[in-house]
């Protein structure tokens, strides 16, 4: 089965593809950078270089989207998941949480937004026209997927995502994530997980991100457009997760977790368990989201350029190498239509690498988990 992937199947960033002069397309950008980068109270400079701006929490972004004109900003969950719990610590595979967070939280009533450049911009609108376009840009997954069926609504999912920096070329990108989704002929859809863009970024870090999409072309990636509402004060999308794993060495995990407040409606996005909640995507965003997701997907992607080879997935070892070696997500859980979050039963996941010479996933065999990735390379022929 071939999931539905928000960055590989919808325009979703903020520039058009309208063609025209350079310097009509040069007067688009400055607009929009004036539309992003908003006055701000501070400045948070990371060490990879990055910068982040504190903004007043009611004037980010988010609230230019037209169904967020009138929107009242939610703080915290009005609602949270039953038995919102972690799995046994006593877990042989051993792993710790990744320091993730500046290194200070912006001041009481903003929110850190990373700085956009013109060269963000300039690559959103490259990768909207061509990655996402019908050129045929090839991609690659290996994935675990909790396939919809009759009477089967979920209100969130979330999973233990192992950090890796695979090492990639300015016209690739790999990337681990989970993903909810609901609808057929329009599909919406919720990503986080974290990604390696030299093209975006400038540079090999891996980082975190969050994307959405209500399908039609719609939606957005981290913050370079409206939608998401940033609320915690010190855990931007867009930041350097600096502790990797290593082969046959320590191992580092990011813990994501999308979902749903029944009261409000709107999607939270929640790291470690919900000790850190990031954010939400508001629920008038979406239609076929709106109310549940019917199907989740966990797992890895990479993209190319045409006629190029394919860039390594994870850690870039097949998942046969085993835990340690190979790339992992476990602790997979979803929360039921009854807002109870359980674990899942690794016997209903559907797995599926659809290039199985590059990439490979199978069952982690405990910690309701599995292995994936693989080191790329000539996929096709």
């Amino acid at each position: 089965m071939t999931p539905f992937l928000i960055l590989l199947s919808v325009s979703f960033i903020v520039i058009s593809s309208t063609e025209g002069a350079r310097s009509v397309e040069d007067l688009e950008i400055d607009r929009q950078l004036k539309i992003l980068n908003r006055p701000y109270i501070k400045s948070i400079k990371t060490v990879e270089g990055d910068i982040f701006d504190c903004i007043d929490i009611y004037k980010q972004p988010a609230f230019d989207h037209p169904l967020l004109k009138n929107h009242s900003i939610q703080l915290k969950p009005s609602a949270f998941p039953d038995e919102m719990r972690e799995a046994d610590e006593t877990s042989p595979l051993l792993a710790k949480l990744s320091a993730v967070g500046l290194s200070e939280a912006c001041p009481f009533g903003t929110v850190p937004i990373k700085r956009t450049r013109k060269e963000d911009l300039i690559w959103a609108k490259m990768f909207a026209k061509n990655s996402l376009s019908n050129s045929g840009s090839p991609y690659h997954h290996a994935t675990a997927i909790l396939p919809g069926s009759p009477g089967k609504l979920y209100l969130g999912a979330g999973a233990r995502i192992n950090t890796q920096n695979p090492q990639v070329t300015n016209t690739q990108f790999s990337i681990a994530f989970v993903q909810i989704q609901s609808g057929v002929e329009v599909i919406g859809a919720i990503q986080a997980g974290w990604m390696v863009n030299p093209r975006l970024y400038g540079d090999n870090a891996t980082r975190t991100f969050g994307a959405w999409t209500a399908g039609n072309g719609t939606g957005c990636f981290n913050m370079l457009c409206s939608g998401f509402i940033q609320v915690n004060s010190e855990f931007p999308l867009g930041y350097v997760i600096s502790e990797i794993s290593e082969y046959d060495g320590d191992q580092y995990y990011i813990n994501f977790k999308i979902f749903k407040d029944i009261q409000s409606g709107n999607w939270w996005l929640g790291h470690d368990g919900l000790n850190k909640r990031i954010g939400y995507w508001p629920n008038s965003l979406f239609s076929s989201l709106s109310s549940y997701a019917t199907q989740i997907t966990w797992g890895g992607v990479v993209l190319t350029d045409n006629n190029a080879a394919s860039p390594p997935m994870g850690s870039g070892h097949f998942a046969g190498e085993g835990y340690a070696r190979a790339a992992y997500q476990r602790e997979l859980q979803i929360v039921d239509q009854s807002n109870k979050l359980i674990y899942v039963d690794d016997d209903l996941l559907q797995y599926d690498a659809d290039i199985q010479k590059c990439y490979s996933v199978e069952k982690l065999g405990t910690d309701y988990g599995f292995l994936y990735g693989g080191p790329g390379g000539i996929c096709e022929g």
